[in-house]
């Protein structure tokens, strides 16, 4: 046998028997979670897919499916339903299911410090200001947040109500809706800026942001992670789990700068994405994520502040006309975080 040979062969067996369990210690099984986005995948999930790839969730005994979303009031009836253990959520969604219907869903961490929501039309659109919004089309998919929200942009905006129509498709036909002139304008959160641009460009057109919504004065707390109340009081300990390796992926992600490496890791799930367009939509999620307040040390990543939800919410029941103001207790937890501040 050759001395590479027997070196291949070492190897092998060492191998094989680090694989090994170890005599009289059970492995314990993986808890199946899923994991329902709000959105196609994109690059503003990078720590999600990070916390994947590394293992950081399996690390935590959790095997972690994730799945595509379809707007934020879909993914809170979905999680209500059961079809997944956390899910993603602008906080409005939650909010107004919670006054409305009643849903026992709580959000367990604030992901966007604030509102990503925006506005897009062609680059040489006659449409420059909101109010210029007015009989226009929009696309729009199911369960969309801005739709939620757009009695709150018309107050801020001025928009006469009601004066948009809107074209319901699936999310992924929104941007190409936009560039071939099916739709006026479109809905989507301003992380997408790079990516839509992206594709406009490939078919020689261009896109514009007509206005974010922060920049109109819409200045609340944004998507969360939300899961069932069955949930958080039976499994408590699989969500704090969840929540530890999701973070540290953020962490390493978004705040150690590792875009590429994390864009890497969705293709990997989804090469249908757009590498740069993945990589734009990082760079300014990880923005929303490591505001201010959280760089400063003043809050720690995911930590609710009690004041500002409450504006949140008071915005969202007088704006949106709910049927109720739900109480705070009801809306959100830090309890699950692993650190608060």
């Amino acid at each position: 046998m050759t001395r590479a040979a027997r070196r291949l062969l070492t190897l092998v067996v060492v191998l094989g028997t680090l694989a090994l369990p170890v005599a009289g210690v059970a492995q314990k099984p993986l808890t199946l979670y899923t994991l329902i986005l709000d959105f196609v995948p994109t690059g503003e999930y990078v720590p999600h897919y990070t916390a994947l790839e590394k293992g950081w969730y399996r690390e935590e005994g959790l095997d972690v499916k994730i799945v595509r979303g379809q707007g934020s009031a879909d993914t809170v009836k979905r999680i209500a339903a059961g079809q997944g253990e956390v899910g993603i959520s602008d906080i409005s969604a939650l909010i107004a299911a919670r006054a409305n219907t009643d849903v026992a869903v709580k959000a367990i961490a604030l992901w966007y410090r604030r509102p990503p929501h925006g506005i897009f039309v062609r680059a040489d659109s006659p449409i420059k200001t909101p109010k210029d919004l007015e009989g226009k089309k929009l696309a729009i998919s199911p369960g969309n947040s801005h739709q939620i929200l757009w009695p709150v942009f018309e107050r801020l905006s001025g928009l006469k109500p009601n004066s948009v129509t809107w074209v319901t498709m699936d999310a992924a036909s929104m941007p190409p809706s936009l560039i071939r002139g099916a739709t006026d304008a479109v809905p989507f959160f301003v992380v997408h800026e790079a990516r839509i641009r992206k594709i406009a460009r490939q078919q020689n057109a261009d896109i514009r942001v007509l206005t974010a919504w922060a920049d109109l004065g819409l200045d609340l707390s944004s998507t969360s992670l939300v899961a069932r109340e069955e949930t958080i009081a039976k499994d408590p300990e699989g969500l704090k789990a969840f929540l530890r390796a999701t973070l540290k992926g953020a962490d390493y992600a978004f705040r150690g700068k590792h875009f590429d490496e994390g864009v890497g890791y969705v293709l990997k799930h989804h090469p249908e994405v757009d590498p740069e367009g993945a990589i734009g939509s990082a760079q300014v999620a990880a923005r929303f994520v490591y505001a201010e307040e959280v760089t400063s040390g003043k809050v720690a990543v995911g930590q609710f502040e009690p004041g500002r939800l409450e504006k949140t919410r008071d915005t969202y029941t007088q704006y949106l006309e709910l049927k109720r103001k739900v109480p705070l207790e009801e809306i959100y937890t830090n309890d699950l975080l692993p650190e608060k501040k």
